[in-house]
């Protein structure tokens, strides 16, 4: 009976600790943004710093071992990217934004405190491919760190997207 209740502790343990562990997807920094998609693929953004301020960023997308995507590819920056970002009460939108090629990528972090259930945090990224602009959003199906607006003073604002420039 012992060995069946400790049998059955262990699994529990491990089951637990083992479903939905998040990958570290940044290898010397906590990540500004990260979330898991569906098929246990992660979105991250990760930091770069110096002398404890932030001097760049890098977008990773896929597995901690397997990264199918990062911009830039050359290493950290802020250059190419630009964020946007709206907020009223119980509400705020934000978007980072970049583009590879034909295809852009706003990595988007929304709040809406005034909606009911679930749906009052949501995350994941847009893709859209220029002319077409054809949009395929991937949403996050849990978001394990979500700072997306600690990039706002480094990054230039795109005052054409509707979301606005208020920081």
């Amino acid at each position: 009976m012992l060995i069946r209740i400790s049998a059955c502790m262990f699994l529990l343990l491990w089951s637990f600790c083992s479903w939905g562990a998040q990958e570290k997807m940044c290898e010397s920094a906590v990540a500004i943004f990260q979330c898991e998609m569906r098929g246990g693929k992660n979105l991250a953004l990760c930091p770069e710093y110096v002398d404890g301020d932030l001097s760049g960023i890098q977008y990773r997308f896929g597995k901690k071992n397997n990264k199918e995507m990062i911009f830039p590819s050359n290493g950290f920056g802020f250059e190419g990217f630009t964020f946007n970002h709206y907020f009223r009460y119980q509400v705020s939108y934000a978007k980072l934004s970049f583009s590879v090629g034909n295809y852009k990528y706003e990595i988007y972090s929304n709040y809406d405190g005034e909606a009911f259930g679930e749906g009052r945090e949501n995350a994941g990224v847009v893709v859209s491919k220029a002319p077409e602009m054809k949009d395929v959003q991937m949403s996050c199906v849990k978001i394990y760190i979500d700072n997306l607006k600690k990039v706002a003073p480094y990054v230039a604002c795109d005052k054409g997207d509707a979301l606005g420039c208020e920081r």
